[in-house]
């Protein structure tokens, strides 16, 4: 993953505006913070690679180029319409108390995430793509506009940084309970991302970074478990064996179990 300080360089990225010249203060701030051009559609006809766009109240990702519609994040359509088939995850997880937090150490674009708090969890995301960042942002803000009156709002958080940095923070505030991982990657090195959404950030993101690394800071901060998200027939994560499994027909959930959710 690119670290939250860096620019973007691969692939090419710009944010894409309807005015001439370009540059909204909003589109402007982006793009200072992301160290991107600003630039305007007829800018844009001669670049390839991917654009970020404000369009309907959305901050959308998208290729230049392309026929498919751009995408966003967008916490609210999910929670009022949910998406069937979490079971898997949510069994995985486990059931606790609603004082405590599941993080998501791999949020990308908070898929499960949004999820995991329409199920009742506390959650707090941590991603360290600075583009994934600022759509979880866009999405939060809605959330917090549109769902103001509900508990969803509170009960959601994002921290920008590499999760191996951020989640010994949590662990000393007594912040990571269960920490969930989603490597993004199959065992065969082929995409497990199937959605457009999924590969049009895998574009952006790549394959991410050690996960196997990451495995071993989650499994010395949680409290309770860590959860990692597989491709049913790869290998378990650093070889490293789980405690148990939770399997469907294409993904499983392996569960490393460090302390029993009902002591609590």
């Amino acid at each position: 993953m690119v670290n939250a300080s860096s620019s973007i360089s691969a692939p090419d990225l710009c944010i894409l505006t309807d005015g001439d010249p370009p540059g909204s203060v909003a589109e402007s701030k982006l793009a200072r913070h992301l160290n991107i051009p600003c630039l305007s559609t007829q800018q844009s006809l001669d670049r390839a690679g991917l654009y970020l766009q404000f369009r309907d109240g959305q901050l959308r990702l998208g290729r230049l180029g392309a026929r498919e519609h751009p995408v966003a994040v967008d916490f609210v359509s999910s929670l009022i319409n949910p998406r069937r088939g979490p079971e898997l995850l949510l069994k995985a997880i486990g059931a606790m108390p609603s004082r405590h937090t599941v993080v998501d150490a791999t949020a990308g674009l908070g898929r499960d995430s949004v999820i995991l708090l329409g199920a009742g969890y506390k959650v707090t995301m941590i991603e360290e793509n600075p583009v994934a960042v600022a759509l979880l942002n866009d999405a939060l803000a809605r959330l917090r506009k549109e769902l103001a009156t509900s508990s969803h709002a509170d009960k959601i958080a994002l921290l920008a940084g590499q999760a191996e940095q951020v989640l010994p923070t949590l662990a000393q505030q007594d912040g990571a309970d269960v920490i969930y991982l989603d490597p993004m990657f199959a065992a065969s090195g082929k995409s497990a991302l199937v959605k457009k959404d999924m590969q049009l950030f895998q574009s952006l993101l790549g394959h991410g970074g050690d996960a196997a690394e990451l495995l071993e800071v989650a499994l010395s901060t949680a409290k309770y478990r860590v959860v990692v998200k597989r491709a049913i027939k790869a290998q378990p994560l650093a070889d490293r064996q789980p405690t148990l499994s939770v399997s469907g027909k294409a993904v499983r959930f392996d569960v490393y179990a460090l302390r029993s959710l009902k002591r609590d």
